[in-house]
This record gives structure tokens, C-alpha cells and sequence, in this order.
């Protein structure tokens, strides 16, 4: 799917930036969703930030 994308916008095909691409891309997507609910939580109350470390643990 990566690879279908990478040549939409025309690029050669590179299975280094294709296999770069799919290790990374996982590894931000989950950074910026834990981030997204680590704000969220805070924001809708405290107490449950501690309820989703603890869940974490």
C-alpha cells in the first residue's frame, strides 16, 4: 500500500525508503495517538490519566 502511494507521487521505486517508510510510519502514528489521548484525558479530568497509566503498567 506504501509502495502504491510512493509511486502516486511519482517517485522511483526504492525498497529502502519503502522499508524505512513502513517501520517508521507505525512508530509515529501510535506516538501521536497516545499523545492525542494523554491531552484529551487531561482535559476531561485528571483522575483518569492516572486510571490510564496504571492501565499501561
Amino acid at each position: 500500500m506504501i509502495g502504491s502511494v510512493y509511486k502516486d507521487f511519482g517517485f522511483a521505486h526504492n525498497d529502502q525508503i519503502i522499508s524505512g517508510l513502513v517501520s517508521t510510519f507505525p512508530v509515529i502514528l501510535d506516538t501521536i495517538l497516545k499523545y492525542w489521548i494523554f491531552r484529551y484525558l487531561n482535559c476531561v479530568s485528571p483522575s483518569l490519566v492516572v486510571i490510564y497509566h496504571s492501565m499501561n503498567d
